[in-house]
C-alpha cells in the first residue's frame, strides 16, 4: 500500500477517539485502527456518573457519542487487528492481518485487558459463571451466591455492586484489601458480604456451570458454593507487539514524557496503556488530546522534511 497517513491511531477508546478528533481538526489525514468496537472498554461499563457533561450515562451510550463525533468529522475507522510495528523508520509501518499501513506518526491508545487467575476451571467456565466484569454480568446472578477475587478498589467496588443484587458475596483476598478510593468500613452494613482474607483461589468446579470455588487459606484447602466467580485482580496493557521498540515498565505500561511521546520519536501513547497514576475516562480523553495534538505537529514537520 503506497498511501501514507499523517497519523495512525491504534485503538478507539476514549483516548484514541480524542486523539483522532484533535489530529483531524488540525487538518491531518487520520486513520483509526480498532479490532473490536469503537469505544473500547466503554461497552463493558454500566452506568457512568463522573464524566463531565453527563450526570448519568451508560458506557455503551457514551461510546456511541464518541463514535458519532468521529463520523461527523469523517474520521476513517477500520476494523483491523494489529500484529506488529516498524516504528524506528522515518515512515512508520503498522502491520495488520489484512495489510500494512504507513504513517508519519503513531498514537498508541491500546487500552488493557483483564488479568486472569490461571487456575483450573477458569477457561472452561468463561461465560458460564466466570466473569471479568461485574457490571456486565452481575444481573445474571440476581439472588445467587457469588465470589469476587481481588484485593484492590475494583474488587471492592464489584463486591459493593453485587451485594445489592446477589444473596451472598464472598471477597477472596490474598492478604487484606488494598484500597485507595474506598474504606473497608463501607462494607460494615452489608450483612451479605464476607471477606475471606489470606485466601488464594485454587480451582473452579461444576458440571455445565460454576458450582464451587476451592481456595487455600493458611495452608488449608476450603471451598464455597457459588454460582459465579468475578475476577478483579487488575488489568494488563496490550503491549505484547511492542517489545524492544519502545520503553515499557516491568508491568508492560508504556513510558512517555508529558507530551505523551514515547522513547521512539514520532510515537505517542495515551490512556490505559500508558504509565500513569489515574486511569479514568476523563484522564484518557485529556491524554488523547495531547497525543493527537503532538502527533499532528510531528507529522506536519516530517512531511515538510520529505518535500525538501
Amino acid at each position: 500500500m503506497d498511501k501514507i497517513y499523517d497519523v495512525i491511531i491504534v485503538g478507539s477508546g476514549p483516548a484514541g477517539i480524542a486523539a483522532a478528533i484533535y489530529a483531524k481538526r488540525a487538518g491531518r489525514e487520520v486513520l483509526v485502527l480498532e479490532k473490536f468496537a469503537v469505544g473500547g472498554q466503554l461497552g463493558l461499563i454500566g452506568e457512568i456518573e463522573n464524566y463531565p457533561g453527563f450526570s448519568k450515562i451508560s458506557g455503551s451510550d457514551l461510546a456511541e457519542h464518541f463514535h458519532a463525533h468521529a463520523k461527523a468529522l469523517d474520521i476513517e475507522i477500520r476494523r483491523e487487528e494489529v500484529t506488529g510495528y516498524n516504528l524506528s523508520l522515518p515512515i512508520k509501518e503498522v502491520i495488520c492481518r489484512k495489510q500494512t499501513y504507513k504513517t508519519y506518526a503513531v498514537v498508541l491508545a491500546l487500552g488493557s485487558h483483564p488479568k486472569e487467575l490461571n487456575i483450573d476451571g477458569e477457561e472452561k467456565f468463561k461465560g458460564r459463571g466466570v466473569s471479568y466484569c461485574a457490571l456486565c454480568d452481575g444481573n445474571f446472578f440476581k439472588g445467587k451466591a457469588v465470589a469476587v477475587v481481588g484485593s484492590g478498589d475494583s474488587a471492592f467496588s464489584d463486591a459493593i455492586y453485587l451485594s445489592s443484587i446477589c444473596s451472598r458475596v464472598y471477597i477472596l483476598t490474598k492478604s487484606y484489601l488494598k484500597l485507595h478510593n474506598y474504606s473497608e468500613e463501607e462494607l460494615s452494613d452489608k450483612d451479605n458480604v464476607t471477606i475471606l482474607k489470606n485466601s488464594i483461589s485454587k480451582r473452579i468446579e461444576g458440571s455445565d456451570k460454576v458450582e464451587k470455588l476451592y481456595y487455600d487459606c493458611d495452608g488449608e484447602e476450603k471451598a464455597i458454593d457459588v454460582d459465579a466467580v468475578f475476577v478483579a485482580i487488575g488489568r494488563k496493557p496490550e503491549t505484547e507487539n511492542l517489545q524492544g521498540q519502545i520503553e515499557v515498565t516491568p508491568n508492560g505500561y508504556i513510558v512517555t514524557d508529558n507530551n505523551m511521546q514515547t522513547t521512539c520519536e514520532g510515537v505517542y501513547a495515551c490512556g490505559d496503556v500508558r504509565q500513569n497514576l489515574i486511569k479514568q475516562i476523563s484522564t484518557a480523553v485529556g491524554e488523547g488530546t495531547i497525543a493527537g495534538t503532538e502527533a499532528s505537529k510531528y507529522a506536519l514537520r516530517q512531511k515538510h522534511l520529505q518535500t525538501k
